[in-house]
């Protein structure tokens, strides 16, 4: 095994000793810090990466995009594989992907390499994000199934809000090719204790897997969200429309296939449970306000404020401390108390987040800071109690694939709130196409107080579906086909 304590109990191979449990922690941390990180990092130094390959700052934004891109599609079919018994060959191959390939993205010299490049970081991303939070599911008991989701959403909202940061130090010091770089260590020690805290996999069992289930809903995801990134800030043109055409038509494929599917890549008879589907729908939205502020942010230290990618950086080191300093001790408290008290609260917190960026004055840096004390007091209070939610109205059957179902509502999330709060932004500003960082300070400020209004409604929508469902007490069931 790995030198922890395994015992077999309802087919699953719980860890018992504590430092067992604590390797698990660590190395699903580490990952979820690599993946958050990664999807951030290079939004300070998008300008310099377009003075270095000659082309505007909304081309390379592709840059972002095409990461969260690869992630939503591919999430899930990595979750049917991790499920059949390759949770750790998923893990580890997937950080050697990830580690092998940012690596790459650093050495790159043109900017289709680097997309290209970006785009295979983004599959490993995946495998790392579904495998991570499957190991918690799989080897932890349920009793730390809040403070696990905790850690897992505390590594994502770390690395996510410091990426900017860690960002704009590298770009000042020395150049946007060490901001992949960074990775190649990290991921070389995470590979090393994943080795040996991790234990081996079983017999994999690839029953029936639904390949075409998985091809039309990668295809449909990919066109989906290019049309959420770019119809609203570059006009809906006939790429736009052949795109949204293939999302409708394959999306209505997919639901065909998966009816009639075996063994599902998404088993659609789980949103059929309303309580499931709140808690779903609360964890996009979540997502979405949050990745789509740490877009938009930087550029608003930067055009707005007139700070260098450094300065900007720091800033974006408010919303991490938030998070660190509730994250771990309200997992706990969840764990004890129930998940739903921390769910709306977060909400409530998220809906005040939106509303002082929606009224943001360039001149009172209170509010600036305000909100982003708020957005990572959110994910430090909301994360882990929502994810843990969702799995808390999983029938128990489905819980061990359930983790892939969390992880492609986080990155699904993640994915929109960065395409849509682009688009909106071109809308609000009247700038449809144009280099953000070339805009004047009003154009500006026009488009990034109409995403934030926008936030605001989402945020209404959430606190109203966390409030309407109760905290589950019942025994879980298996949903009605």
């Amino acid at each position: 095994m790995s030198g922890a304590s395994i015992v077999t109990m309802d087919e699953s191979r719980v860890i018992t000793d504590r430092r067992g449990q604590w390797m698990i922690l660590a190395v699903m941390a580490v990952a979820m810090f690599l993946d958050g990180m990664d999807g951030t990092i290079v939004n300070v130094v998008l300008p310099e990466i377009s003075g270095s390959f000659s082309t505007d700052t909304s081309t390379t934004s592709w840059v972002v995009t095409i990461y969260f891109l690869m992630m939503a599609g591919l999430i899930l079919i990595f979750g049917k594989v991790a499920d059949g018994g390759a949770i750790k060959r998923v893990f580890v191959g997937g950080m050697a992907i990830f580690t092998v390939s940012s690596l790459l993205c650093g050495l790159s010299t043109t900017l289709p390499l680097l997309l290209a490049f970006r785009a295979v970081q983004g599959v490993g991303a995946a495998m790392l994000a579904v495998s991570a939070f499957m190991l918690c599911v799989k080897f932890l008991p349920k009793s730390m199934a809040a403070f696990a989701m905790s850690m897992g959403v505390l590594g994502i909202a770390v690395g996510g809000a410091m990426g900017p940061a860690i960002g704009g130090v590298l770009s000042e010091l020395m150049s946007w090719h060490l901001v992949f770089f960074i990775n190649v260590p990290i991921g070389i020690v995470a590979i090393a204790l994943a080795l040996k805290a991790v234990p081996r996999d079983g017999e994999f069992t690839a029953r029936g897997f639904d390949l075409r289930g998985a091809a039309l809903l990668f295809v449909s995801m990919v066109c989906g969200l290019y049309v959420l990134e770019s119809a609203p800030s570059h006009g809906f043109d006939g790429v736009s429309a052949a795109c949204l055409l293939v999302f409708v038509v394959g999306m209505a494929l997919f639901v065909m296939v998966e009816r009639r599917a075996a063994d599902p890549v998404l088993k659609l008879r789980l949103f059929r449970l309303p309580r499931l589907l709140a808690a779903i729908v609360t964890m996009v939205i979540i997502n979405m306000c949050y990745m789509g502020c740490i877009y938009l942010i930087p550029y608003y230290l930067q055009v707005e404020m007139g700070l260098d990618s450094i300065d900007s950086g720091y800033y974006l080191l408010i919303p991490a401390v938030a998070t660190l300093a509730f994250c771990v001790w309200i997992g706990r408290l969840a764990d004890k108390y129930g998940n739903r008290p921390f769910d709306i609260l977060s909400c409530v917190i998220m809906l005040a987040s939106m509303v002082v960026f929606a009224l943001i004055d360039p001149d009172a840096v209170w509010m600036l800071v305000l909100g982003l004390i708020c957005m990572g007091v959110m994910w430090g209070i909301g994360g882990g109690p929502i994810s843990s939610r969702m799995l808390e109205n999983v029938p128990d059957e489905d819980r061990p694939s359930s983790s892939s179902l969390n992880s492609f509502i986080i990155y699904f999330g993640c994915a929109a709130g960065t395409a849509l709060f682009a688009g909106l932004f071109g809308l609000g500003s009247g700038s449809s196409g144009q280099d953000l960082a070339g805009l004047s300070g009003e154009v500006f400020l026009e488009g990034f107080r109409f995403a934030m209004v926008f936030g605001v409604v989402l945020s209404i929508i959430a606190l109203v579906l966390s409030w309407a469902v109760n905290e589950r007490k019942a025994p879980r069931r298996r949903a009605e086909d």
